[in-house]
């Protein structure tokens, strides 16, 4: 057989070029380690060399100091010092292997752009992650990435627990209002390779269903984005899990409207008393804020992983108001920041400069996932005071919800591990929000913010549906 036909019938197998690139890659670490067990240094053994330093020059205007005969003899013999065994000098070798690796990876990240290239070559839809098979990167139909989950927490445990809190608010009069925020999988079409599950929608559903049959109030951010229009992936980074800028000012703008249905607490003559809350205009109108687009600035948390040659690279949204604000906000390891919107929630240090694989433009708005943040604002004293328990969806709307409240405090409970009744009483919001992901909602951990002392069983959830209430009545 011509070998030349050999070669490239070789090459056109599916895993042909993978193969290659990881031939390649053991055979550049065999070389390093190599390089570091062979000792190419030059010395003369049996003579003492004089040190670097008795040789340089320390300051300029002096002579280059040398050794004097009295400091040092340079004709002396000496012991000379054994060479190292050659299993030391292997495993020294090695060592500086994985440390150059390890450079490579973290500085220049080489690596993972031509392991993404190979990848993107070869036509794989899915790049395993040997360490943690739920960071398994998978490139959707329209070129986008996702991470997929295939959790199927229990649905009435979910509602339990939200139930329990919404009791407990109402004894205080604090309405509990529960955000669902949309998975990159479109509802209903979730176009995935062969062989792999996502249960996000399939989760959020079930809980939904409970909730509206248990009389807890929420509001499903994935039917905003619905009658919005357009393309679902338009609303996600191509190569983050998260959602744009533009779809969480639509779901800021569909929250606003939720608000308005709840009364706040204001003070007056006789104590306390309750009146309708009211969003200003101007807060969710998209005139009122200027955009500017940084071209190809954002490689998100999976882009990341496989390099920008797998899937591009994303385009970012910076979304500042064009109106005066006054803001102060107390924001955990950032600690406190005074003055407008880029100098309190807006972070615009974190867009300086690209920087693919080290920065995280993404948390431009609002500083990143903090246990505990809190954001007053001086210019809007007559909005609603919010508690929003929240995961890491909430960085792109927080900047916004925080311009529409008098105060809003967050809390990640993926950190808190405070008391959350307390904190309540402590804060006394007007109202409560929980704004949870497809990541939360596989899970059942996040919706226990209660001392699971007292958690109802599956027959207390029937027993309180709004219709047995209303028999009892």
């Amino acid at each position: 057989m011509n070998w030349k036909y050999a070669l490239k019938r070789g090459l056109s197998g599916r895993h042909a070029l993978t193969a290659v690139f990881f031939l390649l890659i053991t055979l550049w670490g065999a070389l390093t380690v190599l390089s570091g067990v062979l000792d190419r240094r030059v010395g003369c053994a049996g003579y003492a060399v004089p040190p670097v330093s008795a040789l340089e020059k320390t300051d300029p205007t002096r002579p280059l100091r040398t050794l004097s005969p009295l400091s040092a003899d340079l004709t002396r013999p000496v012991a000379s010092s054994a060479a190292p065994a050659w299993p030391d000098r292997l495993r020294a070798g090695t060592a500086q292997a994985e440390g150059a690796v390890t450079q490579a990876l973290e500085e220049d990240h080489t690596l993972i752009q031509l392991f993404g290239l190979v990848q993107a070559l070869s036509g794989r839809t899915v790049v395993e992650d040997p360490a943690d098979p739920q960071y398994a990167v998978v490139r959707l139909p329209d070129g986008s990435l996702t991470f997929t989950g295939d959790g199927r927490p229990d649905p009435d445990a979910q509602a339990a627990e939200l139930l329990r809190l919404r009791n407990a608010l109402d004894q205080r009069e604090i309405p509990l209002l529960y955000l669902q925020a949309p998975s990159k999988l479109e509802p209903g079409r979730e176009a995935l390779p062969t062989g792999v599950t996502d249960t996000s929608n399939a989760c959020a559903d079930a809980l939904l269903r409970r909730l509206d049959r248990l009389g807890v109030d929420y509001l499903d951010f994935r039917q905003t984005l619905k009658r919005a229009g357009g393309r679902w992936g338009d609303w996600f980074y191509a190569t983050d899990h998260h959602w744009t800028q533009r779809a969480a000012f639509l779901a800021f703008q569909d929250l606003c409207a939720r608000l308005e249905e709840y009364d706040r607490t204001v003070p007056s003559a006789w104590g306390t008393r309750r009146e309708p809350i009211v969003i200003p205009e101007r807060y969710t109108d998209p005139d009122a804020y200027a955009s500017a687009t940084l071209s190809g600035f954002f490689l998100g948390s999976q882009g990341k992983r496989v390099g920008s040659l797998y899937a591009g690279s994303d385009d970012f949204l910076l979304h500042t108001p064009a109106f005066p604000t006054l803001l102060r906000y107390e924001a955990g390891d950032d600690g406190l920041r005074w003055g407008d919107a880029q100098e309190t929630v807006l972070f615009p240090q974190r867009v300086a400069r690209r920087d693919w694989f080290n920065a995280t433009p993404y948390t431009y708005y609002a500083g990143g996932d903090y246990p505990f943040a809190q954001v007053t604002n001086y210019y809007n004293p007559q909005g609603p005071r919010v508690l929003l328990i929240r995961d890491s969806f909430a960085c792109a709307i927080t900047p916004y919800l925080a311009l529409a409240s008098s105060q809003l405090t967050t809390l990640d409970p993926r950190s808190f591990s405070g008391d959350l009744l307390s904190y309540v009483d402590y804060l006394h919001p007007d109202v409560v929000l929980i704004l949870y992901s497809s990541g939360m909602v596989r899970e059942e951990g996040p919706y226990r913010l209660l001392p699971q002392s007292a958690a109802p069983s599956k027959a207390d959830l029937l027993r309180w549906t709004p219709e047995a209430l209303a028999q009892k009545k």
